[in-house]
């Protein structure tokens, strides 16, 4: 068999070619491929949106679900820096204070002294000025030419009038199509009055893309009378300017799926197929963090209060142990308590104290929050009466008994305040978690950031409302027991049962004005008795007075058993706590009480003012001669007993 041909062979290879059809053209392919441009911009542009619409419901949701937990455990957080910081400080202080204190340097003779190099003069106020106007020495020769200090004029970038013209004839183009005089019904002027928006925007930014973008969809690019060679130029550099787009706006979903929030979101579709909420168990997982750094904080507060009683007896082991220098005196060393920045100066006698203008502030400021914020109030009473004390008082000697005042005093006077552990990551700006230096004795606790703002409180507490947190306050502070009139647990009011001739403290039930205990004191008053000036202010105590033989003496008593005192519970008062106890040989009935000129009935009640004692003649003795014996019985109390 022979062998075909070459001829036959090569027309055959001729007709195996793909041949274009017809009508495919470079100019139809560069329309087709405008067209899938378009779509895709569109369909690029819906899916922005829609991801756009999806992340913002999502980011709202998570906001109003863990926006408050998610900043209650970063101020907790805070809390827990502080706490960390003070411990490093008392730590150091420790480390500082077991070593022994160094040795006074010896005294130096004086020397002559070498005279002292004359210094530097200083430079000119401006020589800044100076320095900013100094040229660059590249700078041309004619520079010298523009007034010192003025601004180089910026040179035009090449190609930028090109730029602006391209502009403005893609707008007026634009807008020849998109005015909204051209629409034919309201729906259509309320699209096109859109459109030029954003073509006005486009404008004024300079945004050249997006302008071509927008003359690509409207076609309001080149005009139509084109050759086909133009036709295809124009085409071309349309299908650049929107590739552009296409890839802007993949890289903006790229971007957007990249964030945070779309992050978060992915996970929780991810859980949601899995039939768990992912809100919800972030906001579990939130309060248990929360409720984890709260214990934390806890713990941290009791170490720094043994830490400051460690700091304590360092401190006075030290002073007690200095050699003594002529006359007894002991030499002045180093204090590093004192001097630690994170130590105050504690205020002893808060009477002397004058309020200065951030006093003032303070004070205002606590008359505005105590009607929004009560809560911060309390506990700036609280703290306040802490440090006025002197030696805090029951209820606020540490930590853990403040956090269980706090909670008491929120469950009886404001529900809504927030938690004791909330509140301590809350704090005003006036009040801390710090250090405190008084007399001899550092203590720890929330106090007022600085010492002098503690006399804006009684400012404060002339304003009725806040008086009013002050009682509330005062009523949680006392110290907690079982009341042996009436059996109910309760805090205990302290009152002086009487002063004047003798002066007796007594701890009263707040129900039934039982007296559980009475006590002297023979040295300085602090504690709950160092706040009694405080509730007689503030009316948690009163006070009625009795005239006996010229002598004014005081009887203390709550509020309520004070609107229902009448003559006789009153004269047996007089009897209970002076007459019986120093063996006054005076019949009860002998004693008559006046007041306003006119003898009281043994059940009238006693009215506001002074009671004065009158005997009656049977009773064989003067009011003078009751009054110097009760004198000399109570100053025998004072003296030693010599019988023995």
């Amino acid at each position: 068999m022979s062998l075909p041909s070459a001829a036959p062979l090569a027309s055959e290879s001729a007709l195996l070619r793909v041949v274009p059809p017809p009508g495919d053209t470079p100019l139809a392919r560069a329309e087709r491929r405008l067209a899938e441009l378009l779509a895709e911009i569109d369909a690029l542009d819906s899916g922005l949106e829609s991801l756009n619409q999806e992340l913002e419901r999502f980011a709202r949701a998570y906001e109003d679900t863990l926006a408050a937990p998610s900043e209650e455990v970063g101020r907790a957080e805070r809390l827990l820096r502080r706490l960390r910081s003070l411990q490093d400080a008392v730590a150091a202080l420790t480390r500082q204070l077991e070593q022994p204190p160094p040795a006074a340097p010896p005294k130096r003779r004086p020397e002559a002294t070498a005279p002292r190099a004359t210094p530097a003069p200083a430079p000119p106020e401006d020589a800044d000025e100076d320095f900013e106007d100094f040229e660059d020495d590249d700078a041309p020769e004619d520079a010298g030419a523009r007034p010192a200090g003025a601004p180089r004029a910026a040179l035009p970038e090449p190609g930028a009038e090109d730029e602006a013209g391209l502009l403005k004839r893609l707008r007026r183009r634009l807008a020849r199509l998109l005015h909204p005089d051209l629409a034919q019904s309201d729906a259509e002027r309320t699209r096109l009055e859109a459109l030029m928006v954003r073509v006005n925007v486009a404008y004024a930014a300079g945004d050249r893309a997006t302008l071509e973008l927008l003359a690509a969809r409207v076609g309001a690019g080149e005009p139509e009378a084109l050759s086909e060679d133009e036709r295809l130029a124009h085409l071309e550099r349309r299908i650049h300017v929107l590739s552009t787009a296409a890839h802007s706006l993949r890289q903006q979903r790229e971007r957007l799926r990249a964030t945070a929030t779309a992050r978060l979101y992915e996970e929780a579709r991810r859980r949601e197929a899995e039939g768990r909420d992912y809100l919800s168990e972030s906001r579990g997982e939130l309060d248990e963090e929360r409720a984890e750094l709260a214990r934390d904080a806890r713990a941290r507060m009791r170490q720094l209060e043994r830490a400051a009683r460690t700091l304590t007896h360092l401190r006075n082991q030290r002073m007690t142990t200095l050699p003594e220098r002529a006359k007894g005196r002991k030499p002045r060393v180093f204090d590093p308590v004192l001097e630690s920045p994170l130590v105050r100066q504690g205020v002893l006698r808060l009477e002397r104290q004058r309020a200065t203008p951030a006093a003032r502030e303070l004070a205002r400021r606590l008359e505005d929050t105590v009607t929004q914020e009560p809560w911060q109030v309390a506990l700036t009473l609280m703290a306040f009466f802490a440090e006025a004390a002197g030696r805090p008082p029951p209820g606020l000697d540490t930590s853990d008994a403040w956090a269980e005042r706090y909670e008491l005093w929120r469950e009886l006077d404001m529900p809504g305040a927030p938690p004791y552990d909330q509140a301590l990551t809350r704090l005003p700006r006036h009040l801390e978690l710090g250090l405190r230096v008084m007399k001899k004795e550092v203590r720890f606790g929330l106090q007022l950031r600085e010492a002098e703002l503690l006399a804006a409180v009684p400012l404060a507490l002339q304003r009725a409302d806040v008086a009013e947190r002050g009682r509330s306050v005062l009523a949680v502070i006392g110290p907690q027991e079982q009341c042996k009139a009436c059996g109910e647990e309760v805090l205990l009011q302290h009152l002086l049962r009487t002063r004047g001739l003798d002066e007796l403290n007594g701890l009263v039930c707040p129900l039934c004005a039982h007296t559980q205990k009475s006590y002297w004191l023979y040295s300085r008053t602090e504690g709950q008795e160092a706040l009694l000036p405080h509730a007689l202010r503030l009316g948690t105590v009163v006070e009625q007075g009795v005239r006996l033989g010229g002598t004014s003496v005081g009887f203390q008593l709550l509020p309520e058993e004070r609107e229902a005192l009448t003559a006789a519970r009153l004269r047996q008062r007089l009897v209970d706590l002076y007459l019986q106890p120093y063996a006054v040989e005076l019949a009860p009935e002998h004693v008559r009480l006046v007041q306003g000129g006119r003898e009281l009935e043994d059940e009238a009640l006693v009215g506001r003012g002074g009671v004065t004692v009158r005997l009656a003649p049977e009773a064989g003795t003067s009011e003078a001669e009751v009054l110097e014996l009760l004198r000399a019985r109570i100053e025998r109390r004072f003296r030693p007993d010599t019988s023995r």
